[in-house]
């Protein structure tokens, strides 16, 4: 039987001690995933530093950074040495002025690294906060596409993008297999179990495998409890959970499986145009 391609995610935080303890933590975790055969590995969105959306951006900007700076580098080092690539999350620099995007970045063991997803729908202020993502980051431009990496193409959704069905049927039409969806947080608003809920139904409405890499623990650098709550799960293509949830998961990508989903998908092959009306 062929060796299935097997993508593996890992929960990291809280942040509160630094980048450079974050980074060390983050490496250990790829160095276990890699070790137990992942061909890729997710990590969490902003992962190195702490979640601060509703601080003041003026007085606690997010470090935005190029795709050759530390953070960066760092993850194409790990990738290289490992020989696997990592997907993680930065504020990556807009390269002048204006607001940083909060990125996706895929580092390859070739040497490279590049933005695969900018974060397109950015939470407002959270109620009794003043600030939100949105004062923070700039909204990337609609556009979601999908990347080769090894047998697979993969896409990704940071966050927020999610909780819309348009960003899954586009990652979908760009022949997405996999759907990374890399996670901070916090979302208290959210009943129990809607994290897990969402990524099973967009997951088979789309015949697609999702794969979430959640920021945990509570951070309170900031002067405030923020709890990080999401899930690091792998869902498949059918809506089942095949991993997870747990501080690290490893799914292996069965093209069987993503084949007979898109075959029996109930929604995607039935869709049809729908003509808004209004009484």
């Amino acid at each position: 039987m062929e060796k299935l391609f097997r993508v593996g995610a890992a929960s990291l935080g809280p942040a509160d001690d630094g980048p450079a303890c974050a980074l060390a933590r983050a490496e250990r975790a790829v160095e276990a995933l890699a070790g137990a055969g992942a061909g890729l590995v997710v990590l969490p969105e902003l992962f190195a530093v702490p979640y601060a959306a509703a601080e003041d951006p003026g007085r606690r900007p997010y470090p935005a950074e190029p795709l050759d700076g530390p953070t960066a580098a760092w993850a194409v080092g790990v990738a290289s040495r490992l020989g696997v690539p990592i997907l993680f999350g930065m504020a990556l620099s807009p390269g002048g002025p204006g607001k940083p995007f909060n990125a996706a970045v895929l580092a390859r063991p070739e040497g490279t690294a590049e933005a695969i997803a900018l974060k397109i729908h950015l939470p407002p202020a959270a109620p009794g906060d003043r600030f939100g993502e949105a004062d923070h980051f700039a909204p990337g431009p609609g556009r979601i596409g999908a990347v080769p990496v090894g047998p697979i193409r993969l896409a990704a959704l940071v966050c927020y993008d999610r909780r819309f069905p348009e960003c899954w049927r586009a990652a979908a039409a760009a022949g997405a297999d996999v759907v990374a969806v890399p996670v901070a947080g916090p979302a208290p608003g959210d009943p129990d179990g809607i994290f897990l809920a969402e990524l099973r139904t967009h997951a088979r409405a789309n015949a697609v495998y999702a794969v979430s890499a959640a920021r945990s623990g509570t951070e309170t650098v900031t002067g405030r409890a923020v709890r990080h709550d999401g899930d690091t799960v792998a869902v498949g293509p059918d809506g089942a959970v095949v991993a997870g949830p747990g501080p690290a998961v490893l799914a292996g990508i069965d093209p069987a499986r993503l084949a007979l989903a898109s075959e029996r998908n109930p929604t995607a092959r039935r869709l049809r145009p729908l003509i808004p009306q209004r009484s």
